[in-house]
């Protein structure tokens, strides 16, 4: 099923029919027909976008006409949501950690799942003073930026091979005032880092070239390959990552890395194969495993 075409529409109104909460009613219709898998969320999260309302307003004000713009809006985002592109990619913002992260074709749109990293960045470093902390393959910024907006006297470093995924990450640094405390650096992992620091964290491409060829649309069609791409096993960042990990760490520090669901045992033996100790796996609210954590100590 199709959005009926903009030049055929009645026009938005008191009589026609559609005030706020029937047009996201028949938005949620046509996505749910369409086989979307979240039909409801999508079409709150476009209408409230095209709107300007906040979850308040949606429950206060949905008896109201939107204008007659405002409803060209509405039509076409879901016309673009039906035709495959997914919601974040048509309003161009993610929400990550209760921030608003911009985002474009260039980066890996992120994913509340990766909000463990974070939280536990937050648990290792609150009792140091000046933490430093090194971000690989940084995309948006969404990991390292919260890091940042969450302890006022960290520091860190912000590294990506994409120049554009880069100017991406330093517009969310500008949006959310932790540009001062954070430096940009373009290169392959840590090619561009000499120094060493309390905490590295990495969301890297894990995904196997199997399972590459059967990524639905939404995502093969729209995220960066280079984000997602993990080599023949899903590890080849990881090796990379893992072998040279030790020589960017003070003693005692951490290493936190997202993973698959089903590589927490590979990804472990690589860290205690590399002389990292205290490994342990953790699961997100899916119960799935989702983040390893690793202590430098040789």
């Amino acid at each position: 099923m199709t959005i009926v075409p903009l030049d055929k529409r009645p026009r938005s109104g008191p009589y026609s029919g559609l005030n706020v909460n029937s047009a996201k009613r028949f938005l949620m219709t046509q996505f749910r027909e369409a086989g979307l898998e979240t039909p409801d969320l999508d079409a709150r999260l476009l209408v409230m976008a095209a709107t300007g309302f906040s979850h308040t307003d949606m429950i206060v004000r949905g008896t109201d006409f939107p204008p007659s713009d405002v409803f060209d809006v509405i039509a076409r985002y879901a016309e673009r949501r039906l035709a495959g592109e997914p919601v974040d990619s048509i309003l161009g913002y993610r929400q990550f950690f209760g921030l608003a992260f911009k985002i474009s074709k260039d980066v890996l749109s992120p994913r509340p799942e990766t909000e463990i990293l974070v939280e536990t960045a937050r648990e290792i470093l609150a009792p140091l003073s000046s933490p430093r902390i090194l971000d690989l393959g940084t995309g948006s910024g969404a990991i390292i930026i919260s890091i940042l907006s969450e302890l006022s006297a960290a520091e860190g470093v912000a590294v990506d091979i994409s120049e554009p995924a880069l100017k991406i990450a330093r517009q969310n640094a500008v949006t959310h005032e932790v540009n001062s405390r954070l430096e940009f650096r373009c290169g392959s992992w840590f090619e561009p880092v000499p120094e060493t620091f309390d905490l590295i964290v990495s969301n890297p491409p894990y995904i196997t070239q199997a399972a590459m060829r059967k990524l639905s649309p939404e995502v093969a069609n729209h995220d960066p390959h280079l984000a997602l791409s993990g080599g023949e096993d899903g590890l080849t960042a990881y090796r990379t990552i893992i072998d040279v990990a030790g020589a960017h760490l003070d003693l005692g520090g951490h290493i936190l890395l997202e993973i698959g669901y089903d590589q927490g045992a590979s990804v472990s033996a690589l860290l205690m194969a590399a002389g990292f100790s205290n490994v342990s796996i953790h699961k997100d609210l899916a119960g799935h495993d989702r983040m390893i954590k690793a202590m430098w100590s040789d």
